[in-house]
């Protein structure tokens, strides 16, 4: 069971939200902890927990064990820093290898803020807190299926400023109903769509390739937009503000823009934690720091070495294009040009990304190359025939067409106030028939 899935979407979630939202203030926190260990139980079984909690009790441990810097042992903090950073990747290796990828989503999120308190207690940057304040933090349902990957003094920022209005509950269901239509009107079909093309070598010509690699970043965009965007919701009805995780990554004209617009808050950690601004450029550095992150993305996202080559290449893509910004070297193309170059880019990575093994993705680039014609072939043809309206719906999705209508005047306002609840209740409905013909699905 996933979080796309009618007893989540009827049971876990209302029941803990209306618990945290009637519950005192000061035990709201406590409600959607419980939520997170409860939808992490329901979605990846006991395993799952159980890695949780070791992941959080160990991140813990680590903080209030670690000895001081001293003069005589002047290596030890950043030994017992690494040791526990360790921890945290074999836990969360060994979780990628019992679950799924979407299952592994909470214990990546835990062991992303784990590593950065383990950093800043490290230098002197941050108090170790008490374990109940930790174990919230960590466990937060509205942060825990895919949404910000923040800092304990931010956690306790969003805590300090929750304030509850009629637009904030608005606005919140409104993305929460988003957020579900993406998930599972989008994501599920475009799913089934590329497993049946990347399936059994049906890919032969270079469309067939194309439209493999358009179908796994669909995917992935709205299954990961998806559950932010519900965690988002859930957390602005409760008054909490939670930052965006998106911001419209086809409009990047560049790969360093494009992973800022696709995952804001992992970017932002990654400047607190990985790649300080501060650090002076060095290419071998920056080049090991970022295939280190990318990779670790593609071997829990892709299949084993596909997305490990697939996280190398990145990083190759990531270094030299700051290289040429740092040496101001080649003239600047138009934003256009620049934009068409950077989704090019990307989706010839989704090639290795979304392959099922390195044979698979050498017959993609090949396949590119038109050697066997460029057509559609018909299998791949009738597969994309029978589901093209969640495939024009999700290409649609990624232009920002909302920003169309005009807002200058009454008009326009007017327009937009109608075809905004029209449009969300027509997403709702949608996807609880979605759920409920998946759930009685044999």
């Amino acid at each position: 069971m996933n979080v796309a899935s009618l007893p989540v979407i009827l049971y876990v979630l209302p029941v803990f939200m209306l618990l945290a939202a009637f519950s005192h203030p000061h035990w709201k926190r406590d409600a959607l902890a419980l939520g997170g260990l409860c939808l992490v139980y329901v979605t990846g079984g006991y395993a799952a927990l159980i890695l949780l909690a070791l992941s959080v009790s160990l991140t813990w441990l680590t903080l209030r064990l670690s000895p001081r810097r001293s003069e005589r042992h002047p290596h030890r903090t950043e030994i017992w820093l690494y040791a526990g950073i360790g921890l945290q990747v074999l836990l969360l290796l060994l979780a990628r290898l019992l679950l799924g990828s979407q299952a592994v989503l909470p214990m990546l999120l835990c062991t992303l803020q784990g590593t950065e308190c383990l950093s800043s207690h490290a230098a002197h940057k941050l108090k170790t807190p008490p374990l109940h304040s930790f174990f919230c933090y960590q466990c937060d349902m509205t942060r825990l299926p895919g949404g910000p990957v923040l800092s304990f003094p931010q956690y306790e920022q969003v805590l300090a400023a929750r304030a509850v209005s009629r637009q904030k509950i608005g606005s919140g269901a409104s993305l929460c109903i988003r957020g579900l239509f993406q998930l599972v009107c989008l994501s599920l079909p475009l799913q089934t769509v590329h497993s049946q093309i990347a399936s059994g070598g049906n890919v032969q010509t270079a469309l067939d390739a194309a439209a493999m690699m358009l179908t796994f970043y669909l995917m992935l965009l709205y299954r990961l937009k998806g559950l932010a965007q519900i965690g988002q919701g859930l957390g602005r009805m409760l008054g909490y503000d939670l930052p965006d995780s998106f911001d419209t990554p086809v409009m990047a004209d560049s790969m360093q823009d494009f992973w800022a617009r696709f995952l804001i808050p992992m970017q932002q950690w990654t400047k607190r934690v990985l790649l300080p601004e501060d650090r002076k450029f060095d290419a071998a550095g920056y080049f090991a720091r970022t295939a280190m992150l990318f990779g670790g993305i593609g071997l829990l996202f892709g299949r084993g070495g596909c997305g490990m080559i697939w996280g190398v290449c990145t990083a190759v893509f990531l270094t030299a294009e700051r290289y040429r910004r740092q040496k101001r070297r080649f003239g600047q193309l138009p934003v256009t040009a620049r934009r068409i170059l950077t989704a090019a880019a990307v989706l010839l990575g989704m090639g290795t990304l979304g392959s099922r093994s390195l044979f698979d993705a050498f017959s993609c680039y090949r396949a590119l190359l038109c050697i066997n014609g460029i057509p559609l072939s018909d299998r791949i043809g009738y597969t994309l025939g029978t589901n093209w309206v969640p495939l024009c719906i999700a290409i649609a999705g990624m232009f920002p067409l909302r920003q169309l209508l005009p807002e200058q005047n009454a008009w326009g306002r007017g327009l937009r106030a109608v075809c905004q609840p029209v449009t969300e209740l027509v997403m709702l409905l949608f996807s609880y028939a979605e759920l409920l013909s998946r759930y009685l699905r044999p």
